[in-house]
């Protein structure tokens, strides 16, 4: 068989193996079996071979050639879960800039030092998500969290990207070039699919109200569902 791909070259790909994937009827049990594949003399299409359960083992080392491993990595204290598609994160609260889109409603603040609760990051295959704490300390699996009230954010945490120039890299190392893209990006836009916060007028009324403010009001914060029920959540999603 042959394949193109999008960097303007040919590989030649011969099929080698085939996986078959079983379940029961009630779709509770699965088994997966490897197959090697013998081409017939005739019209060369593959014919497959005798099978042999896939082991756990056997499982690794196909995700590992996919390039869909973890790598060994040391983990700091700030973060939270790590798996070959997630990693979370969370940071204390701060005083930050924030720079807002020229003409929008907020451009007469844009630049300015605001005040930021807790918050966790969460980078879910290339998508990032934000939700707020209500405490600066090390979030735990049962640890109720809320939502983050920033723009450009939909009402399950997910940043619209716009002007933010993501890493490549899902990666330990990657952190800090993450949390730069999001604060260092232009917000454009209030987050749709509702309300993201307690205070009356919405997200724009609460950073006008917050400019050169030292400390953020965590009772503007709406409370959402625990930490671990949101990352299951999102790697069952994407």
């Amino acid at each position: 068989m042959r394949f193109s791909i999008d960097v303007g070259s040919e590989l030649e790909l011969k099929l080698y193996q085939a996986v078959l994937l079983y379940k029961n009827n009630h779709g509770k049990r699965y088994m997966a079996t490897v197959h090697g594949v013998v081409q017939q003399n005739g019209d060369g299409s593959p014919l497959l071979g005798a099978g042999q359960l896939l082991s756990t083992t056997s499982l690794r080392e196909l995700a590992r050639q996919l390039g869909t491993g973890c790598p060994v990595e040391f983990l700091p204290d700030q973060v939270v879960a790590r798996t070959p598609d997630l990693l979370a994160w969370w940071a204390p609260a701060a005083v930050r800039p924030m720079f807002f889109r020229a003409g929008s409603e907020l451009e007469c603040v844009s630049g300015k030092q605001f005040p930021h609760p807790a918050l966790l990051f969460v980078v879910c295959r290339t998508v990032l998500y934000v939700r707020a704490l209500f405490a600066t300390q090390r979030p735990q699996p049962d640890t109720k969290l809320a939502a983050a009230p920033y723009w450009n954010l939909d009402s399950n945490g997910a940043v619209c990207a716009g002007t933010m120039r993501t890493p490549k890299s899902l990666t330990v190392t990657s952190i800090g070039a993450w949390q730069q893209a999001f604060f260092q990006s232009e917000f454009t836009h209030p987050g749709g699919g509702g309300r993201l916060t307690k205070r009356r007028g919405g997200t724009s009324a609460l950073w006008k109200s917050l400019a050169g403010k030292k400390r953020f009001p965590l009772s503007t914060l709406i409370e959402v569902e625990p930490l671990d029920q949101y990352l299951k959540r999102l790697e069952m999603e994407r």
